[in-house]
Order: structure tokens, then C-alpha cells, then sequence
């Protein structure tokens, strides 16, 4: 089977190794070590010139090519429907793995789409995004034989925007990157993580990009409750600024939900693991996720979860966290302030936690892409 991934979304997200990252990097590494011989090519579409040369560094992986690279900007590559035999050659399958899919005359045709927050929560976004996504994704998740999600959540969502037959849509999970485990030593990941980011008191966790979608300012007022509950460590929002970051740090500042606040940054992918690993509990209460895959990341590295009991997250989660209302501040207090004082409901969540996560695997993913790709050309 020869099939040629858009890895654009893969390269544009490499320097801040966000999901779409992530997912892209797992996906390929683990189709290649599938028993079922399989030629990758990727290919890319962008203009941006200087910044080219560390964005395709970040996609380079062992074994597959990448010369397949258009010059041609997105918007007219798209406006032409100018296909990709034009500049790729023949291929049995084209995926298009985050929500976009190119124009192909003969290959079978895939695309996964995340999640529809440009359709569900647009006003936490970019408009110029949103206004592409809502013009763009609906004809690819159409002209696709074969439709891939990350989540139950999704699919349904995509059924109902899309009015897309369910049969076509197929929902696999993510899986879990390697190295991502409980700490064989947390004193010297405490000590790390004090040099490397100032943080030597305990410390709830938020690991992700900081934009207004994953609800960090209802974090940070719930995390202000916790402290006058009697918390004396630190809130720690782990991970790159992302869109309209500036004017949510400026609301949650004049409302003086600051206060013991840290943030770090960019993380280096050694000390994701540690900051999991010695964290008091880990928090993603989004309002809206695809799928959350920091959520099983810090369950396989023994941190005690608390998630919105909404969109994904609720099944995603299941019952190996706790799970809250994202708009209800109080509670999201009371249930991280619990993990923090309660050790044994604190070790029976870490225990239900370690053995969810042993069920999400970057192989199981990619062989169900793999039948993906298959089932797609029989219906071409």
C-alpha cells in the first residue's frame, strides 16, 4: 500500500509539539512497525519560507521521504482543486490527518477531523481560522471515503453538523507515547523540576496550549478557591501560549486570579513525565476537546485527574478520574482540593488511572488507520 500523509499541520505544530504534533509523529512511527508492508510519503504545503528548513526538521523521521513538497500556496492549491498526482505521483491512499484533505483524482481518499470547535465553540478562536475551518472541513469530510475521529463524542458531532453516514465514520483513540510512566525517582524529578522552573512547593498541574478553549481561566479561579481551602502549593500551566493567550492572561490578572500561578512555557519532552509523575493532581477541564490526551498521559505517569465532565472528556476519562462541571468553579476546587488532602481516595484514583491508560496504545491506533486505509479502497 503506498500512501501519502499531509504532514502541513504536523510541521506547523512541531515547535510547540502540541497534539496535532503528536498525533502525526505516534501515527507514522508506529504504521512502519505494523507486519503489513506499507510506503509513506509525506508531503507539505506551505509558504513559510524561513521558518521552512525547523519546520520540516521536526517531521523527519526514520524511513519515510518527504519529497513531495508543493510550493504552491494553500489557498490556491485548494481554490484550483489542483490534485496531488500533480506533484506526488501515483498512491493508493491520501490522508489528510488534521481536518483538511488535498484533492486527489484516483487515490482513496481519508481525513480525520479532530473536533468541530470552529462549529461548537468558535468565539475562543481565531476568526480567520474558524471562518476557513467552517468553509473548508465540511467538503473534505464529504468528498472522504473513509472519515477518521479521535473520539465517540466526535463522530457524533460530525454526524450531526455533516449529515454524514455513520457507517463512513470511524473513532480511534489515541495512545500513549513511550516514556511516559510513573517517576522512578521523584525526589530528583522534584529537584529538577525546582531548578528548572522555581516551583520546590507541591504544585497542581496543567500541561497543554494556553488558550481560551481549555478553560484556563475557570482553572485559575478554582485554583484562587483552593487556596483559601487551605492549599499551599502552586498552580503550574505547563505549555506554549497559543491563540488570544495575551488577552485571557490580561483578564485573569485584573480579576487578580494570578496568585501563585506559575508559567513555564515551553516544556522540554524529557520533563513532561516529571512534571506528570510528582504532581498533586492534574486538571484539564475544557469546554470543548476531540479527544484530551493529556488526560491519559498524566493517569499513565500516576497523577490523580480531574476533567470536565463534557465533550470527550467524559468518555475519555470514564471512571479513573474525577469529573466536573467546566463552568462550576466551586466544584472543580473541592475536587482537586480532595485529591490533594485525601490520600487514600487520592491512591485509589492513581491506581484506576494506571490501568486505564494501559489500554491506549499508539499501535492499536495505527493498525485501526491501517484498516482505515484498507476498508477506504473498497469504497472507492
Amino acid at each position: 500500500m503506498r500512501l501519502l500523509f499531509d504532514a502541513t499541520g504536523m510541521a506547523l505544530s512541531g515547535y510547540h509539539k502540541g497534539g496535532a504534533y503528536v498525533y502525526g509523529l505516534e501515527l507514522l512511527k508506529n504504521l512502519q512497525q505494523l507486519d503489513r508492508p506499507l510506503d509513506i510519503e509525506l508531503f507539505f504545503n506551505f509558504t513559510r519560507g524561513k521558518h521552512k528548513p525547523k519546520m520540516l526538521e521536526t517531521c523527519d523521521i526514520a524511513g519515510i521521504e518527504q519529497h513531495s513538497l508543493t510550493q504552491v500556496p494553500p489557498q490556491l492549491l485548494r481554490g484550483l482543486h489542483i490534485p496531488t498526482e500533480w506533484f506526488a505521483g501515483q498512491h493508493d491512499v491520501m490522508h489528510g490527518p488534521f481536518d483538511l484533505m488535498a484533492h486527489t483524482r484516483k487515490a482513496a481518499r481519508v481525513v480525520t477531523i479532530h473536533d468541530l470547535a470552529f462549529l461548537r465553540a468558535p468565539e475562543g478562536l481565531p476568526k480567520k481560522w474558524v471562518a476557513d475551518r467552517q468553509k473548508l472541513v465540511p467538503p473534505s469530510a464529504r468528498r472522504a471515503h473513509r472519515v477518521i475521529t479521535v473520539s465517540e463524542f466526535s463522530k457524533r458531532d460530525i454526524v450531526e453538523h455533516f449529515q454524514i453516514d455513520p457507517d463512513r465514520i470511524q473513532a480511534i483513540y489515541h495512545g500513549i507515547s513511550p516514556g511516559l510512566e510513573p517517576p522512578k525517582d521523584p525526589q530528583a524529578d522534584r529537584i529538577r523540576i525546582g531548578e528548572r522552573y522555581g516551583v520546590k512547593e507541591n504544585f497542581v498541574l496543567y500541561l497543554g496550549t494556553l488558550q481560551p478553549n481549555k478553560n484556563i481561566e475557570g482553572l485559575c479561579a478554582a485554583f484562587q478557591i483552593m487556596k483559601q481551602q487551605g492549599y499551599s502549593g502552586k498552580l503550574i500551566l505547563a505549555g506554549a501560549q497559543g491563540w488570544l493567550f495575551e488577552e485571557m492572561w490580561q483578564r485573569i490578572c485584573k480579576r487578580q486570579h494570578d496568585k501563585d500561578v506559575v508559567l513555564t512555557g515551553f516544556v522540554d519532552s524529557e520533563d513532561i513525565p516529571r512534571l506528570y509523575g510528582v504532581c498533586d493532581a492534574f486538571a484539564l477541564v475544557s469546554f470543548l476537546e476531540g479527544f484530551g490526551i493529556p488526560v491519559i498521559e498524566a493517569m499513565a505517569c500516576g497523577a490523580p485527574v480531574v476533567a470536565a465532565d463534557a465533550c470527550s472528556l467524559t468518555e475519555v476519562t470514564s471512571d479513573a478520574g474525577l469529573l466536573v462541571d467546566p463552568h462550576d468553579h466551586q466544584q472543580i476546587a473541592d475536587s482537586l482540593f480532595r485529591l490533594c488532602s485525601d490520600s487514600d481516595l487520592r491512591d485509589k484514583m492513581v491506581a484506576r488511572g494506571l490501568a486505564h491508560a494501559a489500554k491506549f496504545t499508539w499501535r492499536n491506533t495505527a493498525q485501526q488507520h491501517l484498516d482505515a486505509y484498507q476498508t477506504a479502497m473498497e469504497q472507492r
